[in-house]
């Protein structure tokens, strides 16, 4: 895959995304939307030159573009509501319209009128985007979303009511993976790699191990979703890989103290701790799905229809 979370981009609104994705930082008295706009053309020529240049080495090498993606539901069903959602998603799916059809869609060229974005876009660079389209799509789901119209900003992102929550305030919603992976693939016709799924949660090492029961019910009911999506609605999943294996900082708030691996490491926010690595529950869980490669879980897959 070419660029990690691309889309992060979209929201100019966190420079954040922006210097972790691209290594800029915006100026004050510039556009920040603009500036993202020429960034993402930038990264969408680089990434379809390395598609080219991969092919060169090997045809039959297969090249992805990954998006941090979950569904921004419809906060009802009012037709407004259901139209933000529908703007909402074509923000998200911008970046990966763009690297697998290999053209600008026409709701962004619209877009770049309405706020007369001008960008350094050469005949060079279309030819390339068009000659340089990746293979499989790549993404990222922790959580979901709703959209509520509004009529100066096209539609608010608010948290989902109808799901529980993590520590952190993260819908846990193992359904959107399924319904992502349909919107994914009807949209595209093309694999798709969950890249990234995990839970952080607040762990507590006893008697060198963590009883992560609640990290366990995440994945399963996530994975079992992804395997809906296969063994009910022919999506085409080429792979899955949970984040993460350690524990590490999060990227997202920068604790130690958010964590996702299926192994402990015992060093806390000012490091203190031994360093020690110790297996958590959720280890030997995660090593039996491997080794089944998921079909330890198609029982519920059969009866859960």
């Amino acid at each position: 895959m070419t660029f990690n979370e691309i889309n992060n981009l979209i929201d100019t609104d966190n420079p954040f995304n922006a210097w972790t994705g691209a290594g800029v930082l915006y100026k004050e008295d510039e556009n920040p939307e603009q500036t993202m706009y020429q960034i993402s053309h930038y990264q969408f020529v680089a990434s379809s030159l390395a598609v080219q240049e991969a092919k060169k080495i090997d045809s039959k090498l297969q090249i992805g573009c990954m998006l941090h993606l979950g569904p921004l539901y419809p906060a009802s069903c009012k037709p407004l509501d259901q139209i933000a959602s529908l703007k909402a998603m074509d923000r998200r799916f911008f970046f990966s319209d763009v690297q697998i059809r290999g053209t600008y869609p026409s709701y962004t060229k619209k877009l770049w009128e309405r706020k007369n974005v001008k960008l350094d876009i050469t005949q060079e660079d279309l030819a390339n985007l068009k000659k340089g389209t990746v293979d499989f799509l790549g993404f990222s789901y922790y959580k979901s979303t709703i959209a509520e119209y509004n009529a100066q900003a096209d539609f608010l992102e608010k948290p989902n009511p109808y799901v529980s929550k993590s520590d952190w305030g993260w819908a846990i919603d193992p359904v959107g993976l399924r319904y992502i992976l349909n919107v994914a693939y009807e949209r595209y016709q093309k694999p798709l790699f969950i890249v990234e799924n995990g839970f952080g949660a607040y762990d507590k090492l006893e008697n060198g191990s963590v009883n992560d029961d609640y990290r366990i019910n995440y994945l399963q009911s996530h994975v079992v979703q992804m395997l809906k999506a296969i063994e009910l609605d022919g999506v085409d999943v080429i792979g899955y890989t949970p984040w993460a294996a350690i524990d590490i900082i999060s990227a997202s708030t920068g604790e130690i103290e958010k964590r996702y691996g299926f192994i402990y490491v015992n060093l806390d926010e000012v490091k203190q701790g031994t360093a020690g690595v110790y297996r958590k529950q959720s280890f030997e869980w995660y090593k039996n799905i491997i080794k089944t490669n998921g079909e330890c879980l198609k029982d519920q897959v059969r009866v859960e229809k």
